[in-house]
């Protein structure tokens, strides 16, 4: 029988000994569409994000858009989409994932099948409390190459290692001449002034700085 328990942090709820299909029938529910779940082996944990965290979420997804039409980088944008594979009882949704490299590759798929298509080349994930089941253990079950996590001050990069470990990078795989500072810096100034306007300054830096050429 499945047992329950609450996580304070960002409106966090646990439940153990929960079966496969019960998973998938919960997350497939209309009603379930803005909750987060995350299953790992019979352990759901939910989470209801906060107005915080979507801003951040939405904020990074805007830089990223930002700077790959500034430098011409192809992407798929694939959002929260739901990551699930019945072969490692495993299922999770991050908050904004891309394809980049293998973008080419699933172009004109209208739905994935992670036990045959590539994974996404790029995970994000807003973190602002601590969560009961470790996301970077499944993101690396699932074979992301990279997965950048927020938790409100600082943007860390993670580069999935041949042993099957993410290591801690200085820098983007996905978008190496990006740094990730100027992501926090942006981040940290929301509140500030419109949104609007912090990713015209991004823009700006990214034609003076990056792409100077270009002005």
């Amino acid at each position: 029988m499945a047992t329950a328990e609450h996580i304070c942090l960002e409106r966090r709820f646990l439940l153990h000994g929960v079966p496969w299909q019960a998973y998938v029938t919960l997350r497939d529910l209309p009603e379930n569409e803005h909750v987060r779940m995350t299953y790992d082996r019979g352990v759901l944990e939910m989470m209801s994000p906060s107005k915080f965290h979507e801003q951040m979420a939405c904020l990074i997804s805007r830089l990223i858009d930002a700077w790959t039409e500034e430098c011409e980088v192809d992407i798929q944008s694939c959002g929260a989409v739901t990551f699930q594979r019945e072969d490692l009882e495993q299922g999770l949704e991050p908050d904004k994932c891309y394809y980049v490299a293998h973008e080419p590759l699933v172009r004109n798929k209208r739905e994935l099948d992670l036990a045959i298509d590539p994974p996404p080349d790029l995970a994000v994930e807003v973190d602002l409390g601590t969560g009961a089941i470790d996301k970077l253990v499944m993101y690396a079950g699932f074979r992301v190459p990279e997965v950048w996590r927020y938790d409100g001050q600082t943007l860390q990069v993670y580069l999935l290692g041949p042993e099957g470990r993410y290591v801690r990078s200085a820098s983007s795989a996905s978008f190496p001449q990006l740094p990730p500072a100027e992501i926090e810096r942006v981040l940290r100034q929301l509140g500030t002034a419109s949104e609007t306007a912090l990713v015209r300054s991004f823009r700006h830096w990214v034609r003076t700085t990056i792409r100077p050429e270009s002005q």
